[in-house]
């Protein structure tokens, strides 16, 4: 049986019940799911029952190595990033409970997967954007449909996302189910059957680092993985939450520097932070990498020398698995988690030329 349990206190409450937050300590819920090993076909996240899934065709993406890395190519998804196996699960609950709006606050990339998703399915999206978000990203949101409401900084739009009743929070920083979605990238790569000793994982809210954990523990509770993989947690400088609990590795962060290329990394409120901290000690993580924007920009040009044309934000992530993998003598998976196509001015214009009309 599927219930919503708080990882703090421990109180379950109903699948569809309408909290992201435990009603008796506050804690952001995760999902209890009945776990069991298929008989045949791939290993897959249970949907719950009754809930009708939207989708775009999300996941799946394929992986490929090289040298010491196995890149896991994330920005293939339909919008082109991780978050759209986030946004089908808490697009296809608000659907459940008959909303009729969703609402979402996003530097981009999760508001993109919202906007389209709710697209899919037929719903009202509204996104609450920093000024500083990039316009790529803010036209795709538009594109699709969405009301872009911009606040001052990412922590605003956070607090006026939340505080707006006027329809269903599907934000991913404390949906349940959104985690649940983002599980699926450890199944497929459990998938794989090799031996993967590291990851490398970019945090700011946390969804990816608590979705690979989730799956990982599970599979290993089914009896059909020895152990968790290393997780390492990969923060953009100047926004670290995690050095005051984990041994903090800084790669070109200079002391006052905030990095302005990792975009999609610039959080400081981090409702799952507790949760975050306690699972990097269950993965063994030695510590957290910072990366600076020199390191950044370093590891994006020779990501798009690979052909991988990829974000700033999957750049750290890169450039920490270059330390990881040296410091530890292991091959290291690297998610590549969002597109550097939404950066690229031409596709903006068109869209705004024929979707627009300007």
């Amino acid at each position: 049986m599927h219930v919503l349990k708080c990882p703090r206190c421990g109180v379950e409450l109903d699948l569809l019940a309408k909290h992201h937050l435990c009603p008796r300590c506050g804690e952001p819920l995760l999902l209890k799911v009945e776990l069991r090993v298929p008989e045949r076909g791939e290993l897959k996240s249970l949907v719950p029952e009754g809930l009708k899934l939207v989708t775009l065709g999300e996941g799946r993406t394929p992986t490929i190595e090289f040298g010491s890395y196995v890149f896991k190519l994330e920005f293939l998804n339909p919008t082109g990033s991780f978050k759209d196996r986030g946004a089908s699960l808490s697009v296809s609950r608000a659907l459940k409970l008959g909303f009729k709006v969703v609402i979402e606050d996003s530097s981009g990339n999760a508001g993109i997967s919202t906007a389209a998703y709710s697209a899919r399915a037929g719903l009202k999206a509204r996104v609450y954007v920093p000024r500083d978000a990039p316009q790529g990203k803010l036209r795709l949101i538009k594109a699709f449909g969405a009301e872009v409401i911009t606040a001052e900084t990412r922590d605003e739009a956070h607090r006026r996302a939340v505080s707006d009743s006027s329809g269903f929070y599907v934000g991913h920083v404390v949906d349940p189910f959104f985690i649940e979605g983002v599980k699926d990238i450890s199944l497929e790569l459990y998938s794989l059957r090799k031996d993967l000793e590291a990851i490398v994982v970019p945090v700011a809210s946390g969804t990816l680092f608590l979705g690979l954990l989730k799956g990982f523990e599970e599979l290993l509770e089914l009896g059909l993985v020895d152990s968790v993989p290393t997780l390492i947690p990969v923060e953009a400088c100047g926004y670290s939450k995690l050095r005051g609990y984990l041994k903090p590795v800084y790669l070109e962060c200079a002391e006052s520097e905030k990095s302005l290329l990792a975009d999609a990394l610039r959080l400081t409120v981090v409702p799952r932070l507790r949760q975050i901290a306690e699972g990097a000690a269950r993965a063994k993580a030695p510590y957290a990498v910072i990366v600076g924007d020199r390191a950044i920009g370093e590891a994006l040009k020779e990501l798009y020398s690979l052909g991988l044309p990829v974000e700033p934000s999957s750049a750290a992530t890169y450039a920490a698995a270059k330390y990881v993998a040296k410091d530890l003598g292991t091959r290291v998976v690297v998610p590549l988690t969002g597109s550097g196509l939404k950066y690229v001015p031409v596709p903006s214009e068109l869209l705004d030329r024929y979707l627009f009309g300007t």
